[in-house]
């Protein structure tokens, strides 16, 4: 027998999915930042995993490297509510 330890697949689901569409939205890529790269590796053994430790243990990591992938990310101009009502209000020039 091989004194290696077994490797664990990890699969890609809910919330690798939710971590890549808000990566995404931040404009962050995995292949470009580390801290993107450990926060979809840390979804994806949240998603393969089922100790409610390891689970909470990935959790709490991923929770740190998101929050360094958003400080990373450019901030987007995405206007306010006043914005929102004058855009919506008819230009009425005469």
């Amino acid at each position: 027998m091989s004194d290696e330890p077994k490797r664990r697949a990890v699969r890609a689901g809910a919330v690798a999915k939710a971590t890549k569409a808000e990566l995404d939205d931040l404009g962050v890529s995995p292949d470009g930042n580390a801290a993107a790269a450990a926060a979809m590796r840390l979804a994806k053994i949240m998603d393969s995993r089922t100790d409610p430790k390891e689970v909470a243990a990935a959790a709490r990591e991923l929770r740190q490297a998101m929050n360094t992938a958003r400080g990373l990310a450019v901030p987007k101009d995405r206007g306010d509510k006043i914005d929102e009502l004058a855009a919506r209000r008819p230009r009425n020039t005469a």
